[in-house]
């Protein structure tokens, strides 16, 4: 069994076997012509002078030129012919348009300045021709040629190098283009995990603030006055039993192969219920709402301000507190404003709790602001102002 096995080429080994090609080509041509000034066995000698210039091709391509260059310009001038003298100079022409570089961000001047170095290295050949110890010689014509064939490598060589940057170019496109899209995967997964933990703090945090206080209360009355407990143990019932409904709702979207019946989100429509259940477990609030359309996010968003806003004041504001909750329209905007005549912020980071860090946020995503803090009056109050606009992407 005879096993093939694909060799890669490396640059050293492409540079050595394009110079051993150059120094075999331009070394097979007649030495009969040549000018008696100039040693036959010379003519070895220069061809693998090239040979050895153009090993140095990717590294300094512009002075492999002018050596080839000058070695070609002598030969031929010397009677060597013409078509095997300059073929070292056509390799390092191309070489020029490769492998030439220059400074970041101005790449039509260098490409410019390597034309020009071609341009140069071509006439100076095209010249030599017309030498008259040149081979063959035949007017402008050959000269032309001559000029034409140290040229076209570079033309074919710069064709090579731009399509090679623009498939680069577009390479490093799509790889950024696979990074930004990561990056706003990762971005958006961030954010609905936020936005999920911001709905289960408000309703968690609402559920158990409101059923400690049921069970506190009916624990108290289990020797005072035994026949309110049921009462107390059936809106704790309640609050479990909403909790449980609106943490479903929340996480549903974690399980979209789940047959949950998904309830409309709760909304301005939703307050009563929700302060009625906090004045049966024991706090008086008074709610004004000015009729109003808004759409189903921002609803939401106000639903769930006022709805910690409460949970605060039944957690911190001590007993016998009393909270007004007020929502109308403000210049294009709904103005929510949840305010208590309690004891007021426990400390100097009430405005960086979570509930309240959290109001804020939900209040940034559709252009509105939100301010919380002790009242000179005394008590807290909650002001969140927000824009009546479509929903945010």
């Amino acid at each position: 069994m005879v096993t093939m096995r694909a060799v890669r080429t490396g640059p050293r080994s492409l540079d050595a076997g394009v110079s051993l090609v150059a120094a075999l080509i331009t070394g097979t041509g007649s030495v009969k012509t040549v000018a008696a000034w100039l040693p036959h066995d010379a003519i070895i000698l220069l061809a693998a002078a090239q040979g050895v210039m153009l090993l140095a091709r990717r590294r300094a391509p512009t002075a492999v030129l002018a050596g080839t260059t000058a070695v070609s310009v002598l030969m031929i001038v010397a009677g060597y012919p013409d078509g095997s003298a300059i073929f070292g100079a056509c390799c390092a022409a191309y070489a020029v348009a490769v492998y030439g570089s220059g400074d970041e961000g101005a790449e039509l001047v260098v490409t410019l300045r390597h034309a020009a170095v071609v341009a140069a290295a071509a006439i100076a050949i095209g010249v030599a021709s017309l030498a008259p110890g040149a081979r063959g010689q035949s007017g402008t014509w050959t000269a032309l040629v001559l000029s034409a064939l140290v040229a076209a490598p570079w033309v074919l060589g710069y064709a090579i190098r731009t399509r090679r940057a623009y498939i680069a170019e577009l390479k490093a496109r799509a790889a950024r283009l696979e990074a930004e899209e990561g990056e706003r995967a990762a971005r958006a997964v961030v954010d609905e995990r936020l936005r999920m933990a911001r709905e289960l703090h408000d309703v968690i945090g609402h559920s158990i603030s409101l059923i400690t206080v049921q069970a506190e209360a009916a624990a108290r009355s289990v020797r005072t006055n035994p026949d309110a407990v049921p009462g107390f143990l059936t809106r704790i019932s309640a609050a479990s039993r909403q909790a449980l409904a609106e943490m479903r709702h929340v996480l549903a979207v974690l399980r979209p192969d789940a047959e949950a019946e998904l309830s409309p989100p709760p909304g301005l429509a939703d307050l009563g219920e929700l302060v009625e259940r906090l004045n049966a477990g024991g706090l008086e609030a008074r709610l004004d709402v000015e009729p109003m359309d808004l759409p189903p996010g921002v609803a939401l968003t106000v639903y769930r301000i006022v709805q910690e806003s409460l949970t605060n004041v039944l957690k911190h504001a001590g007993p016998g507190a009393r909270a007004a909750v007020t929502i109308g329209r403000s210049e294009g905007s709904v103005r929510v404003s949840v305010h208590d005549d309690g004891t007021g912020p426990s400390g100097p980071s009430a405005s960086t709790a979570h509930g309240i860090v959290g109001m804020g946020e939900r209040a940034a995503v559709y252009g509105g602001t939100l301010r919380a803090g002790a009242r000179a009056s005394g008590g807290f109050e909650v002001e969140a102002l927000i824009p009546m606009c479509e929903e945010a992407p």
